[in-house]
């Protein structure tokens, strides 16, 4: 996937994100600490998850500008205005977009989910594969009940157009056009193998491992282009490649430009555009290849210098940052957990003014990255939240993981 942003092209390959500026030939460059998860972009922020992690990050400079570390590995991300939400196989967990503090969970049932789309009424749209079935859920977030499910053959490929209100899928027998009440309202029936697909103009462009096919939105191939590779073969929009020789397709005949032998040994390609696109090679070195002359060109890196700035909103005078590790209806197990934390070197605390819950937590920080320090370091699960300050007179110097610590009128400080 790639996205345009302002002034290039946003890419991610494994736990880099790339900003490429082709007119330019040049490419900055943005290394994680883990594998990118899933990730969307939303105005200038690109949110990044990984499988620790939670990033915002600027796309203009392409710097860090908040982070949380995450208890546990979610499946997929998507933003709300003003909440971000973490889907993994069994809950979904709401953070707040403006500091990525945790607000609350919704559990649902098990399953392997991906993000279809959320609709400005907050409903969530999850699919799952299921022995070539696919299963659509609709979760309403604000009361966290799954209010309608719908049963497909295997969906190979979607989109969420949310200005139409309409999903368009890919499975085994066609190309259907779903309202967001999962009805179908369109379909166009195919009786051959497909693969992937995108729009082109008002038609289609469906491809499989033997070629290329444009179809109008009657269903009627207007054209098709045989591409015949041997072996393993990947494609990428108007792009087909495997370890020996890369195709090209012009977007305007659907006819073969030339074919290239894959010298460089290009292991993946990204489209740019219809003409472009980001190729990356064993090694990790990246080249722009113009589709329409076969030229691959290497690309200028543009120094970058990591820095973190937090975005997260200004912590206000009688509201911290605490680490929460659980939440206990029985104030037994509550006290029970609370006694082990403890042992660990924590002076942790119990919480019991909301829900009539009682939760486990550490804290306050007004610092967020001595909060993050600590979560990372700590081996019981938890969550960064973000509330009004708890009075605690506890006056301790605690020690954790050989660092000393502070804790004094309710705040932690690095010592």
């Amino acid at each position: 996937m790639s996205v345009l942003v302002l002034f290039g092209v946003i890419i991610t390959h494994n736990n880099k994100i790339y900003k490429i500026a082709p007119e330019n030939l040049t490419i900055q460059e943005l290394m994680l600490k883990e594998a990118l998860v899933d990730w969307t972009i939303i105005g200038e922020f690109l949110y990044a998850l990984t499988e620790k992690s939670i990033y915002c990050i600027d796309t203009n400079g392409l710097k860090i500008l908040d982070r949380t570390p995450l208890p546990q590995r979610f499946n997929c991300l998507t933003i709300g205005k003003d909440e971000v939400f973490l889907i993994s196989s069994s809950e979904i967990i709401i953070l707040n977009r403006k500091n990525l503090a945790f607000k609350s969970g919704i559990g649902i049932e098990s399953g392997d989910y991906e993000v279809m789309g959320l609709s400005p009424k907050k409903f969530l749209y999850l699919i799952s594969n299921d022995n070539k079935k696919s299963i659509i859920k609709i979760i309403d977030l604000t009361t966290g009940k799954r209010i309608k499910s719908a049963v497909f053959k295997e969906i190979k490929k979607f989109y969420y157009t949310q200005n139409e209100e309409r999903f368009l899928i890919l499975t085994d027998s066609g190309i259907y056009s779903l309202d967001l009440n999962l009805g179908i309202k369109e379909s166009i029936k195919l009786n051959f193998p497909k693969e992937d697909f995108f729009l082109f103009g008002d038609n289609y462009i469906i491809t499989n491992k033997q070629g290329i096919f444009l179809i109008d939105k009657d269903g009627w191939i207007m054209d098709f282009q045989p591409v015949l590779l041997s072996r393993s073969v990947r494609n990428n929009s108007f792009v087909f490649f495997n370890k020996d020789e890369i195709v090209l397709i012009d977007p305007l005949t659907i006819r073969i430009m030339g074919v290239l032998k894959n010298e460089k040994e290009i292991t993946d390609i990204y489209k740019i555009d219809y003409s472009q696109s980001l190729c990356v090679d064993k090694n990790g070195e990246t080249f722009l290849l113009d589709g329409r002359n076969g030229s691959m060109k290497n690309l200028i890196k543009m120094e970058y210098h990591p820095t973190t700035q937090t975005v997260a909103e200004p912590v206000l005078e009688d509201s911290l940052f605490y680490l929460q590790f659980g939440a206990f209806s029985d104030f037994r197990y509550a006290q029970k957990f609370n006694e082990d934390l403890r042992k660990s070197g924590l002076p942790v605390f119990i919480d019991s003014t909301e829900d009539k819950l009682y939760r486990i937590k550490l804290g306050g920080f007004v610092d967020k990255e001595l909060s993050q320090e600590i979560m990372e370091n700590c081996n019981f699960p938890g969550y960064l939240v973000f509330h009004k300050k708890v009075d605690c007179p506890l006056d301790t110097i605690f020690s954790f993981k050989q660092k000393n610590y502070h804790l004094k009128n309710g705040v932690i400080e690095d010592l």
